[in-house]
């Protein structure tokens, strides 16, 4: 009886997805493949397969119910999918757009303070060497060293000579390291 039942699920699931008639077609237009009409299949079901018959469609009907109901909710998603990736793409272009409005302020900003650098630069440079020491020994290291290494070297030797050996020394071995 199982062997039978067998044999009908797969009759049943080679009428259901060669032979069905789709729905979306006319009843006429449909024609089984030959062989398959439902004559023969009737002449060839034992009374075990009529048994099987009513189980074997619910559960091929459930199978397409569950079939359709996910095909439609992949549907979904792919058009929820589909919108959010418009949205990503119109907020990257605004994001993109304001970059570029951006940068123009920021690059004037940074040239601007090169300039006001370079100016400082050359104030030091223009400063008697014990005049110049003494107000960049007050000064951080860090500014003092990226001052030293916009001069020229005959400058900051003048000027390092007479600060704070210390200080001096520091800067020295930050010179060192920038050069890296």
């Amino acid at each position: 009886m199982v062997l039978g039942c067998v044999k009908l699920m797969l009759s049943a699931v080679y009428f259901w997805m060669y032979a069905a008639p789709d729905p979306a077609t006319p009843a006429q237009a449909v024609a089984a493949p030959a062989g398959n009409d439902a004559s023969s299949m009737q002449t060839s079901r034992t009374p075990q397969d009529e048994a099987c018959r009513p189980e074997l469609l619910s559960v091929i009907r459930s199978r397409a119910r569950e079939l359709d109901r996910r095909s439609a909710e992949l549907d979904r998603q792919q058009k929820d999918l589909e919108l959010l990736k418009s949205d990503i793409e119109q907020k990257l272009a605004q994001l993109k757009k304001l970059q570029a409005q951006l940068e123009g302020p920021i690059k004037k900003a940074q040239k601007d303070s090169e300039l006001r650098f370079q100016h400082l630069v050359g104030v030091y440079s223009s400063m008697e060497p014990g005049r110049a020491a003494a107000l960049l020994g007050k000064m951080d290291e860090k500014t003092v060293t990226r001052i030293f290494a916009s001069m020229k070297s005959k400058k900051v030797a003048a000027i390092m000579a007479l600060m704070d050996p210390e200080t001096a020394a520091s800067i020295s071995a930050r010179l060192t390291k920038m050069g890296k």
